[in-house]
């Protein structure tokens, strides 16, 4: 699962699953389903950034009695870096049955549900996501998605010297960049600042500063336009220049600490602009999502 480059890191994989029948999981339900892991019930928010592997929270893996294997897992969030476990176990999902790898650390990864799960790594041919009703004059973005285990599902778009890797989730209420991407994007799409710095929770109960930024172009993901995103102003920028304040006196010297994590260049995609679409469909035969969606108006 990577949230605004989070990626799980385990030594071995296990069989994917066979193919079973098509899925829909509804918004008003929180996208949840059932499943089962060694033979005891589980619920599990399905959320297209999440990994490869089921992502748990530590309440469910107490209750269902797993015990670690000797191969570990960890996640970094900016600076921060936590260090999980993981554990093969046997999980039935969809009438298909099969050992798959768990992970988890000692932070909760979802609200609502035992854990996570991603459509690339379930055994459907066609997972949609039904978000609401169709809204006038959509759109069908069609994307073709690539797919690495220890990071889930991702669009990468070259723009300009740097490609970005999109990635999109409901977990999260807004759009989010990296420090490296949002000055990427900022200097390509003319962005500036739409409001005061915050701390934001990013995943696991980490926090790190954000801001908001506007660009005066969206950014087109094949017919889906970004327009608003926060960006992880203390988190992988890099040497890269974020915009300045824009009442800012040219000749004024300041003085800024130096970043030390190299640059990044990832956005995740929230609730924000993925609540302008009716469905979003994942295609598992032709690693394709199609967004169903209406963009923002003009000036938003």
């Amino acid at each position: 699962m990577l949230k605004a480059f989070l990626s799980f890191i385990v030594a071995l994989s296990v069989p994917t699953f066979a193919s079973a029948a098509d899925l829909t999981v509804e918004a008003a339900s929180g996208f949840l389903i059932d499943a089962t892991i060694n033979g005891q019930p589980v619920r599990l928010r399905v959320d297209p950034e999440t990994s490869g592997y089921i992502i748990l929270n530590p309440a469910a893996v107490q209750r269902l009695g797993l015990r670690r294997s000797m191969l570990g897992s960890r996640t970094q969030i900016g600076p921060v870096r936590l260090t999980g476990s993981s554990k093969v176990a046997e999980v039935s999902l969809g009438g298909v049955t099969g050992d798959r790898r768990l992970v988890w650390i000692d932070r909760p990864a979802v609200d609502g549900a035992d854990g996570l799960i991603g459509p690339a790594d379930m055994p459907y041919d066609q997972v949609t996501f039904r978000i609401g009703a169709p809204r006038a004059g959509e759109v069908a973005a069609e994307l073709p998605l690539q797919f690495e285990r220890s990071y889930g599902l991702f669009y990468p778009l070259r723009l300009g010297e740097h490609e970005i890797l999109f990635q999109f989730t409901f977990t999260k209420a807004e759009t989010m960049a990296t420090g490296g991407a949002g000055a990427h994007l900022a200097a390509l799409n003319g962005g500036s600042w739409a409001g005061e710095a915050r701390d934001q929770v990013i995943d696991f109960g980490v926090v790190r500063p954000v801001r908001p930024l506007t660009l005066a172009r969206p950014v087109n993901l094949g017919g889906l336009e970004l327009v608003r995103l926060l960006v992880r102003t203390g988190d992988n920028r890099g040497n890269l220049s974020l915009p300045p304040e824009p009442d800012a006196d040219p000749d004024e010297v300041t003085v800024t600490a130096g970043s030390r994590q190299r640059a990044r260049f990832n956005v995740t995609v929230g609730r924000d602009r993925l609540d302008r679409c009716s469905s979003i469909v994942w295609d598992n035969r032709t690693r394709k999502m199609t967004f169903n969606c209406a963009n923002p108006p003009a000036g938003a």
